[in-house]
């Protein structure tokens, strides 16, 4: 039952963000075992090829590594991540040099990035509060180009979008409000080609995130997470159990 604070401070949500406000849209049974239930995820192939490709991208563009270095670093994490190839892991393994290549020439015009005294990414915040909670939401930018008044988020994926996904433009809505309107790309980087898009309405997305996170809310004040997990719909079919099929078939028996 509730305790007359908010549905988040009930199940100890200190603090929202856009990938958690995506799952619970795409997935309420993914997210109630990740935030309800504390499962974290193994991480999928291509989610090991984003983050690591990202990395050697940023240790590129910085001056930290030649890319040669770069890229041959962040193959031998991915190695470290798979024993063996099951299809899909030799595929995105694959995919790490020529994307990083890509992205590295489609960053250079704009020269180094700024990052904070710790190297670690810039985090954004802002607090979003509805009738009788308060949120404190929070992100981390990829790259920051200050000279040019530009933020770009770097995200890897096997097909061009034509038009960001609606998970993507809520992301980059918040990055926008929350960095003072700054100018957000996203560059869209395959294994052939990228592109630099920016779709969606900053004002209109971050009114929709407001109204997902009145729900979210809602929906935590009604139990407890066993009495939650009890009524969740659950997809088996959704990405984000890949991998983690054990996990749900425990959490819900399905």
């Amino acid at each position: 039952g509730g305790s007359g604070m908010s549905g988040f401070t009930d199940h100890f949500i200190d603090h929202g963000s856009i990938s958690n406000i995506n799952k619970w849209i795409e997935a309420p049974d993914a997210w109630v075992s990740s935030y309800l239930f504390g499962n974290r995820g193994s991480g999928s192939p291509a989610m090991w090829r984003g983050i690591l490709t990202e990395q050697a991208v940023s240790d590129t563009i910085t001056g930290s590594m030649q890319i040669d270095n770069a890229i041959a670093k962040a193959v031998s994490d991915y190695d470290s991540k798979y024993e063996f190839d099951d299809g899909s892991t030799g595929k995105e393994r694959s995919n790490i040099e020529p994307m990083t290549r890509l992205a590295v020439e489609a960053l250079e015009p704009y020269g180094k990035p700024d990052f904070p005294e710790d190297g670690d990414q810039h985090k954004v915040s802002m607090i979003a509060s509805g009738d009788g909670w308060r949120l404190n939401f929070i992100g981390f930018l990829d790259f920051k180009f200050p000279d040019h008044g530009l933020i770009v988020d770097l995200k890897t994926t096997g097909r061009m979008p034509s038009v960001m996904s609606r998970g993507h433009q809520r992301q980059r809505a918040f990055y926008s409000k929350a960095s003072g309107n700054a100018v957000v790309k996203f560059l869209y980087v395959t294994p052939k080609k990228c592109a630099m898009l920016e779709d969606g309405d900053p004002d209109e997305l971050m009114a929709e995130v407001k109204l997902h996170l009145t729900r979210q809310e809602a929906f935590l004040r009604l139990g407890d997470k066993e009495m939650l997990r009890s009524v969740i719909p659950v997809n088996p079919d959704s990405f984000y159990w890949r991998g983690d099929e054990a996990i749900r078939k425990e959490l819900y028996g399905i």
